[in-house]
């Protein structure tokens, strides 16, 4: 069984997390912790006005107790519903991120919107805190978009790197219920027409855990890629490596991946070492 997180930002109750885990659950029961954030990031805003907290502040902290409130029985109902073992995280936090990346040390998956994660302080996603949450997570994240499904199709993106084998081995570990999903392992370089990188021993090892596997080089630039191939897939999912980090810079590269993330139309899973 799964152990879930979903976080859920002041008065942003991100809808299409739970339901993606109830989705996830039907397919394999999971377990869900609800993590509540604060909207306004105090221990920052506290170290910046040195250690003077305005009232409006303050106000804003009363009004986050209630609507934890509610939203922590908005949830405890929606999973009673769909029978989903559940616990709600209701401690106040003065600092969002070192949150998340706590309670991502104890749990093996970080569902997060792709849109709405902390869009109170900048709705242009991928904003600053999704951004550093993408570097320094300590599970998988998976990014989803506002009307989520499961895979039809699952993109595996290589480029030989440590970072993109992790990522695909990481996702075979904690999703093995999408063995027959059929998937394609991705290689890509717009420069020349460089062979997949150690073709046989990645592909003895991810044979075995998808039973519909095929292996794909393409000579597109990852824009290209983006709009034309992916966007063919019914249902696709994107599994990569280490966000906008140097050793994916033959595959997938920063700007893509914002791209998917800003566009916001697939689930993209994103694991680093």
């Amino acid at each position: 069984m799964k152990k879930i997180i979903l976080s859920f930002e002041g008065s942003n109750f991100a809808e299409e997390t739970l339901e993606f885990a109830r989705q996830l659950n039907a397919l394999s029961p999971v377990f869900l912790a609800a993590a509540f954030l604060p909207e306004v990031d105090y221990a920052r805003f506290s170290s910046l006005s040195g250690g003077i907290v305005a009232p409006g502040i303050a106000l804003a902290a009363n009004n986050e107790d209630d609507t934890i409130q509610k939203n922590s029985a908005r949830i405890r109902e929606f999973c009673i519903t769909h029978n989903i073992k559940f616990a709600i995280h209701t401690d106040r936090f003065d600092f969002a991120l070192s949150a998340i990346r706590k309670e991502t040390r104890f749990s093996d998956l970080l569902v997060l919107s792709g849109r709405h994660f902390f869009e109170n302080i900048d709705a242009d996603q991928p904003n600053a805190y999704m951004k550093e949450i993408l570097h320094t997570t300590e599970c998988p994240i998976l990014m989803v978009p506002e009307k989520p499904v499961l895979p039809d199709h699952l993109i595996l993106a290589y480029d030989g790197t440590q970072s993109s084998i992790h990522a695909i081995r990481q996702f075979t570990y904690l999703f093995p219920e999408f063995s027959d999903t059929p998937a394609t392992l991705v290689y890509i370089n717009d420069k020349n027409d460089e062979p997949l990188p150690d073709e046989s021993f990645i592909e003895e090892l991810v044979s075995h855990h998808f039973k519909d596997l095929r292996l794909l080089k393409l000579k597109m630039g990852p824009k290209d890629f983006a709009h034309t191939w992916v966007a063919d897939k019914i249902n696709p999912w994107l599994i990569t490596g280490a966000y906008g980090r140097s050793d994916l810079s033959l595959l997938f590269s920063k700007s893509f991946i914002t791209t998917l993330i800003k566009e916001n139309k697939i689930p993209v899973f994103v694991a680093h070492i």
